[in-house]
């Protein structure tokens, strides 16, 4: 006959028993005041955490949508200032605008809002 062990071993090599864990915690649940082992605690608590977790998802998504749109914006600013260097006359002039076009998308020189308003002009 198998008999299933409720120990079992943690990474350090400390040996862990649920069962005993699972008891410890009965206890603690049946010294909480008869007011607060009622089943409408149970779903308050979980609403509440299943509503913060909602909320952090939200604020999640909402900053990567937030960073999409900037990153295109970043990316059709990128495009116009590249338009801008291939309409340049003179080829100097072109591989000079190109270079510091580069030279700031590596983030070498000048900050983003610099970069943004070379972009620009």
């Amino acid at each position: 006959m198998n008999h299933l062990s409720t120990s079992f071993t943690l990474p350090d090599h400390q040996v862990s028993d649920f069962a005993a864990h699972q008891r410890t915690l009965r206890q603690w649940w049946h010294r909480l005041p008869g007011g607060l082992q009622s089943p409408v605690w149970l779903v308050i608590i979980g609403s509440l955490m299943i509503l913060g977790m909602l909320l952090a998802f939200h604020q999640v998504v909402h900053d990567a949508v937030q960073q999409g749109e900037l990153r295109q914006k970043t990316n059709a600013l990128q495009a116009e200032a590249v338009g801008r260097c291939h309409i340049l006359r003179g080829r100097d002039a072109r591989d000079i605008c190109l270079l510091q076009l580069s030279a700031l998308g590596q983030g070498m020189g000048q900050s983003t809002a610099q970069s943004m308003q070379l972009a620009s002009q």
